[in-house]
């Protein structure tokens, strides 16, 4: 009888023991999942910090519930773009005040970017775009995604760059790879041959602020050693002209090759040029505030991607004005502040037959948003370098395409 109590204590003992971890098991489970869905629905967290960017400057990092996103800035900057500020002053309001109204809010995009929109005064396009970046990676759904855009590298610089051209960005498209990897190769292999052939003339060769190439060589004769090349690896040939910076007094100065050209023969020369070299692609052809002749010279080469930066600032208002003038415009994140204006600028342009361009700044960081924005809003070209911190870009791009399920290129 004494055994048989006693084993009916040893089975007491462990059916409690059981239920008690089964209990504990499913309390676990619970909290767990509150915790994460928590951390999916409501902000936990927000934190900024100050971090280098790519020339050496201070920008901003905003980490939202464990996730950091980070703003690039911009040397060549037009006057419609939504301000900055020192990245200290953001960051000491983003982790003084903001954080304590954000604490608790659910993670809505467009009811947070209000908020950011709102607050631009305080935190700057910087501090803004980082933490409306974050929100943006939070919430991204990261399935059926495979529409992949071309790269247009940054192969040559100059002007508010940095370099011997007056011309700011001298680009490249493998508008004949059939995939994302094969465009890198193309790409890349047209930018090293590039190199190879400069060093070969005898030239010092450098980078830019872009990563760009530079070397003490004339705008036409770097034109005509790079359109062989190009041809060679399947690339086509673009130009941001960036005409702001060398609009002063109703004309265009071009002082390293020392022309000097009056608005209609600024749309020659740029046609001129389209001509000669074939080229796809020409990016703020007029200065910022010439919507009328970018029009003109729109109508006279369609063909052409005739593209608006300083022109339209990812600005609806300056989009609105700009159709039928233009057939692309580069969308920038930090130009505006916030991902769902950015949004509305993507969707505005593609209601009126415009060809998004989504683009790096000069001041770079790692952050990937832009990829995974071209992916998400099938935007067919992503402007950025070919070298220094511009492949991480490129990189999470071609992460991407291994993942995804029968992952093709898009058309434009």
């Amino acid at each position: 009888m004494t055994v048989l109590k006693a084993n009916l204590a040893v089975r007491f003992v462990a059916n409690t023991w059981t239920i008690c971890t089964m209990f504990w098991m499913i309390s676990e489970f619970i909290y767990t999942t509150y915790i994460q869905y928590s951390f999916m629905t409501t902000i936990n967290k927000i934190h900024a910090i100050k971090i280098l960017d790519s020339r050496a400057n201070w920008t901003v990092e905003v980490d939202v519930n464990g996730t950091a996103c980070a703003s690039p800035a911009g040397a060549s900057t037009g006057i419609h773009e939504t301000a900055t500020i020192p990245a200290d002053v953001a960051c000491d309001f983003i982790n003084k005040k903001l954080s304590h109204a954000f604490i608790g809010e659910t993670i809505d995009q467009k009811k947070i970017d209000a908020q950011l929109k709102f607050l631009t005064s305080k935190i700057g396009a910087n501090g803004s775009i980082a933490t409306s970046f974050a929100i943006y990676n939070l919430l991204r759904d990261e399935n059926q995604k495979n529409i992949f855009p071309y790269p247009l590298g940054n192969i040559f610089g100059g002007g508010a760059h940095g370099g011997t051209i007056d011309i700011q960005e001298v680009l490249i498209c493998p508008k004949k790879a059939k995939t994302f990897p094969d465009a890198i190769k193309r790409m890349t292999d047209t930018y090293h041959d590039l190199k190879k052939n400069l060093k070969n003339k005898g030239l010092q060769v450098g980078m830019n602020d872009e990563g760009a190439l530079t070397a003490n060589i004339g705008f036409i004769e770097l034109m005509d050693t790079l359109k062989p090349i190009a041809d060679k690896h399947g690339c086509l040939i673009g130009l941001d002209v960036a005409a702001s910076e060398l609009y002063a007094s109703d004309k265009y100065f071009y002082k390293k090759m020392g022309k000097t050209l009056t608005t209609k023969e600024q749309i020659e020369f740029i046609l001129h040029l389209i001509k000669k070299y074939k080229l796809f692609y020409v990016e703020d052809p007029m200065h910022e505030e010439d919507f009328k002749n970018t029009g003109i010279l729109f109508s006279k080469n369609k063909k052409t991607l005739i593209t608006g930066d300083d022109l339209t600032t990812t600005n609806t208002e300056r989009i609105k004005k700009a159709i039928g003038h233009i057939n692309g415009m580069i969308v920038k994140p930090n130009q505006i502040g916030t991902v769902t204006q950015t949004i509305n600028a993507i969707e505005m342009c593609k209601k009126n037959g415009i060809t998004p361009v989504i683009s790096h700044r000069s001041g770079e960081t790692t952050d990937s948003t832009i990829s995974k924005m071209a992916l998400d809003f099938e935007i067919p070209l992503i402007k950025c370098g070919i070298a220094d911190m511009r492949t991480a870009k490129l990189n999470e791009l071609l992460r991407l395409w291994d993942e995804a399920d029968k992952p093709k290129m898009a058309k434009f």
